[in-house]
């Protein structure tokens, strides 16, 4: 199967939820945002998308959209029965690819764009590295598709350090976090702390009211009692939140990526020089802006289609085929976390005169594979002093 495109388009404001945990209110976060898209005029229409999703059809995602936030366009793409992680439920079933599951992602958000829907989520199960279908973490699953984020952080005790953490690791995969939205508890109070952490990252943390409790007892009257607490809330809540502000921004941000990247080959023509170019009679037509890459593809801006939609990125085959691409691919996480690692404990080392271990490791490996005696560092001695004779 042929590789998708990011996910971006002029007219569509798509972001993908992610949880800090299992738990922590996205799908009430999902609710609450789209019912604030509707109630405003100049956001446009809603849409919720649940890739893949666990548990009774009664209990699932979407249902819990179209009940809470009726005109909001709702889909589920793979639906498991049993309440449990995507990876465990799909083994007794067809288990979908993980390309396919995101050539069927990026064609649903495709179709909403065009069909004149304005804001649309795109709603993970569990946490940050909750496994999809075929065991890989959702972080590295859904990573070719690059959505910005709306990170739901967790307001529970122990919550400011899996919110960071989840943070952290959405970092350290290429992703935008656009915004964080959380729970108020006036005891443990994470939305203080975490509000000034991502308030140092220039990004907006939105606090929002608890959810009515779940009633425990399970009898009809309970159930609805449960609804209509719950439609209460969702009625009040966009009242006592700063929605619009965060739906101004989310606006703003996608405005901003698409124009930057319109602007990009121009703005780079007059500014550089490109080293092994012609420069006589290059046009920005010539450039090609790349925004990000994963696995052997970049991630290019084409701007040939004129039509609304203009401007689109796609999976383009890196054939120049760099050495420290060629065999684990762009984005590649564990060279990422390595290499994060490897900065994290060392930053920079003047080499001369000094050595440290990876440096140590590398070299003694080298000669180790090559075994090639004539290059150990006692052979090119001996040879160098019988030059010098």
């Amino acid at each position: 199967m042929a590789p998708v495109g990011a996910a971006l388009w002029r007219s569509l404001r798509a972001h993908q939820v992610y949880g800090a945990n299992t738990d922590v209110g996205k799908t009430i976060v999902s609710t609450f945002l789209c019912n604030a898209v509707n109630r405003l005029k100049n956001q446009g229409k809603s849409a919720f998308l649940k890739p893949v999703s666990t548990g009774p059809l009664d209990e699932a995602d979407d249902r819990h959209l179209q009940r809470h936030a009726p005109n909001t366009l709702t889909k589920c793409l793979y639906q498991f029965d049993e309440p449990v992680s995507p990876h465990i439920a799909a083994k007794t079933f067809a288990i979908p690819r993980d390309d396919e599951i995101l050539s069927s992602v990026h064609r649903t958000l495709s179709d909403w764009a065009n069909d004149g829907v304005g804001f649309a989520l795109v709603e993970t199960a569990g946490g940050v590295h909750s496994p999809g279908p075929n065991g890989n973490s959702q972080a590295d699953l859904y990573r070719p598709l690059r959505l910005p984020i709306i990170l739901v952080a967790d307001s529970r005790l122990g919550g400011i350090s899996s919110s960071i953490s989840a943070y952290e690791s959405l970092l350290l995969r290429g992703y935008d976090v656009h915004s964080v939205l959380l729970f108020k508890d006036d005891y443990y109070q994470n939305h203080e702390y975490l509000g000034n952490y991502f308030r140092g990252k220039s990004i907006p943390l939105v606090p929002v009211p608890a959810p009515p409790r779940r009633p425990q007892e399970q009898d009809p009257d309970s159930r609805a009692r449960d609804l209509e607490a719950l439609d209460k809330y969702y009625s009040s809540v966009t009242k006592s939140t700063d929605v619009v502000s965060l739906l101004d921004e989310l606006v703003l941000k996608n405005k901003q990526r698409v124009e930057y990247l319109d602007e990009m080959a121009s703005r780079a023509q007059k500014t550089i020089w490109y080293p092994f170019t012609q420069h006589h009679g290059m046009a920005a037509k010539d450039i090609t802006p790349i925004d990000s890459a994963y696995d052997d593809f970049f991630q290019t801006y084409v701007t040939a289609d004129r039509s609304a939609q203009q401007g689109r990125l796609q999976a383009t085959f890196d054939g120049s085929a760099s050495w420290w691409t060629q065999g684990l691919g762009h984005g590649n996480p564990g060279l990422a976390l390595s290499a994060a690692y490897a900065a994290g404990r060392y930053g920079h080392v003047m080499f001369p005169g000094n050595i440290h271990e990876p440096a140590l490791a590398l070299a003694e490996s080298l000669l180790k594979t090559v075994d090639n005696p004539r290059l150990q560092k006692s052979s090119i001695q001996t040879m160098a002093a019988q030059v010098w004779r």
